[in-house]
């Protein structure tokens, strides 16, 4: 009695073995997760990677805050100007903790302090120790940096230890004090304001109605929200962070990967086209053309592809499809010579030879025939191009030279390493600002890579099975 026997094809069997390949089904999960998360996340937080809020600055993973924006302008009969999730209420209650900010400029000389001023008045003595007083470093974007001790500044005496970072005679303070406190409402439907009432702590007036106000985020000390009947208080929780101008890192991470995946994936997509044609051409002409096209690949690889990169890109601009043809133009030398090889070996097996008495074109014969049967050496080393053009993007954006849209830069993973090391402080206070975008990084090569490893020792059985 005969057995029915199933016989898998050759992709078949490659994906059998890709399924036994542990480090290969890891990184096709890792790229996968990955993949979505970049695509999915910023929708799903409802906050913008450029939203800034620098009363904030860089704070720590899982901070939170009132959920307000740097003004909050209510307007009776207009829209209110403030969060989506605030404007979806049915009310408001602003707290609001008013602080009077001034800044002073201290400066050293010869080992002690030489002007203690703010703007044109100058003084002798400044006392941070007094109680209710906040005192920050004052950083050149205008956003405030580490907090400085509670100490006293005499003109004419040494700094205080700790007041200076080590090397610096000049420190511009931030100070801020309590003033007034109020208590603001806001009644909204739709979005739209009905009324807005203010109200003052210790005072004996009752709160007064108004026809429109500005609340500055950094005197807000709390959010409250009727929604549905329900009050809750509206916080936002950073869950990786903020950077030095209050910025959401959790989102500005997927949104960096978003440009980076691209980046990878569509410079790859240029480099295929032209090493697949290129490479095709070459093997199937043969001869003299087949070393002269060879030769010229040679050639090129001899000069340094980041460097054509670069004159490209300052040559014709930095926007995003001179990046995609830049990368894509200088990563096909090694697929041209792939497919060439794949075209040398395949071009005198009988299919080909039917095709031609068949009366087949050399069109068809090259992209309908011969490049079929190289897409598997192919589609191995595409996995493997994409990580290589996601560290060429990102080097030339910690370098500077990031991707730029309609004359905005765009912030890729590169970008915010770059800004995580420019930001990392005296000792490294602030690693989370680099941390996170190097994690999503590095998880995302590793995946690319032991994906296209696992495809090759799929695709290559000796190779998987020596």
């Amino acid at each position: 009695m005969k057995r029915n026997v199933k016989h898998k094809s050759p992709t078949g069997l490659a994906l059998a073995r890709m399924q036994k390949h542990k480090l290969g089904m890891l990184g096709l999960y890792l790229v996968t997760i990955m993949s979505i998360a970049v695509v999915l996340i910023p929708y799903i937080v409802s906050v913008s990677p450029d939203e800034t809020r620098p009363w904030i600055g860089a704070q720590r993973p899982f901070y939170s805050h009132p959920d307000c924006s740097v003004d909050n302008a209510f307007t009776v009969g207009e829209a209110a100007e403030t969060t989506e999730r605030a404007s979806a209420s049915d009310e408001l209650v602003y707290h609001v903790q008013q602080q009077q900010r001034v800044s002073y400029r201290v400066t050293v000389r010869r080992g002690k302090i030489h002007t203690i001023q703010s703007g044109a008045v100058s003084t002798n003595r400044l006392d941070l120790t007094t109680p209710g007083l906040e005192a920050y470093e004052l950083m050149a974007d205008g956003s405030r940096g580490r907090a400085l001790p509670g100490v006293v500044i005499l003109k004419g005496e040494e700094p205080p230890e700790g007041l200076f970072p080590q090397g610096e005679r000049v420190l511009i303070l931030d100070l801020s004090s309590t003033a007034d406190s109020s208590r603001v409402t806001v009644g909204l439907t739709d979005g739209t304001v009905l009324f807005i009432t203010e109200e003052h702590s210790g005072s004996e007036n009752p709160a007064a109605a108004i026809d429109s106000i500005t609340v500055r985020g950094e005197a807000v000390t709390s959010v409250v929200g009727l929604s549905s009947g329900k009050r809750r208080e509206l916080t936002v929780r950073h869950w990786f962070g903020t950077d030095e101008l209050g910025r959401d890192l959790f989102v500005r991470v997927f949104y960096g990967g978003r440009i980076s995946l691209l980046v990878g994936i569509v410079a790859t997509l240029v480099s295929l086209v032209i090493g697949l044609a290129y490479g095709a051409v070459a093997g199937y002409a043969g001869g003299r053309i087949d070393r002269v096209m060879m030769g010229i690949v040679d050639i090129l690889y001899a000069l340094p592809f980041l460097f054509l990169v670069i004159l490209l890109m300052v040559t014709f601009g930095r926007n995003i499809v001179m990046l995609f043809v830049a990368l894509g133009a200088v990563q096909w030398l090694t697929m041209a010579r792939i497919v060439r090889g794949q075209v040398l070996s395949l071009k005198e097996m009988e299919f080909v030879e039917a095709a031609r008495i068949g009366g087949e074109s050399v069109f068809s014969i090259v992209f309908r025939q011969l490049v079929p049967h190289t897409l598997g050496p192919v589609i191995v080393y595409t996995t493997l191009t994409v990580p290589v053009i996601i560290m060429g993007e990102s080097f030339l954006a910690f370098i500077g030279l990031q991707v730029q849209y309609h004359g905005a830069s765009l912030d890729s993973w590169g970008a915010l390493i770059n800004r995580g090391v420019q930001s990392l402080g005296q000792n490294g206070e602030n690693i989370w600002l680099l941390f996170f975008p190097s994690l999503a990084m590095v998880l995302t090569l590793f995946g690319l890579n032991s994906l296209g490893d696992g495809l090759r020792d799929c695709f290559d059985p000796k190779r998987s099975s020596s």
